[in-house]
């Protein structure tokens, strides 16, 4: 077991040696995965992806970075933030930094009062911001979708995609790459 750091600079920094090496290997995970998919048709990703509509689209993000979905609250604005950082609120004792998707792909709206935020484990308290939870996925099958037309996504452009998945409904959903999700500076 690693030892606990005795001081808060010490902390800091182990805290962003670790989320460093969390990026890494989620980025080998994506690269393994687009791997796998130019090696087979499909391939099924284990475990469960919750389904988020974001400004008129549905993607994907593994459950398993997922803490609690609550519905939106009162966001305190964070002075001279980017527009995709919608502000902060104190989720169980601990201040939440809000990152709102509809404004990483470029859309400017104001959320629903029935919006959601889903609260995502990691070595900070990141929630994203979404029009709803729709559902949940089981096992969707990772495609390569490359040469369907279908399969263009405002979501391509942003870095966020780690790839594209298809349901057992037979829906293309891109899959959010959590690492770049939660990936936010400390003093934010």
């Amino acid at each position: 077991m690693a030892e606990i750091p005795t001081n808060p600079a010490e902390a800091q920094a182990r805290r962003a040696s670790v989320q460093q090496r969390l990026i890494s290997l989620e980025n080998e995970l994506t690269r393994l995965r687009r791997e796998l998919a130019t090696m087979s048709v499909e391939q099924r990703l284990p475990g469960l992806f919750l389904t988020l509509e974001v400004a008129d689209t549905h993607v994907l993000l593994p459950s398993e970075v997922v803490q609690e979905v609550v519905r939106l609250v009162e966001l305190q604005p964070l002075v001279g933030a980017p527009p995709h950082l919608a502000g902060v609120f104190t989720y169980r004792g601990v201040t939440a930094v809000v990152l709102d998707l509809a404004a990483l792909l470029g859309a400017r709206r104001d959320p629903g009062l029935d919006a959601h935020l889903v609260v995502c484990n990691g070595t900070r308290t990141v929630a994203l911001l979404v029009d709803h939870v729709r559902d949940i996925v089981e096992a969707p099958l990772l495609v390569d979708g490359g040469t369907e037309a279908e399969a263009r996504s405002p979501w391509d452009t942003t870095g966020l995609m780690a790839g594209l998945c298809r349901t057992q409904e037979g829906s293309l959903r891109p899959l959010l790459r959590t690492s770049a999700l939660l990936a936010i500076p400390e003093g934010t």
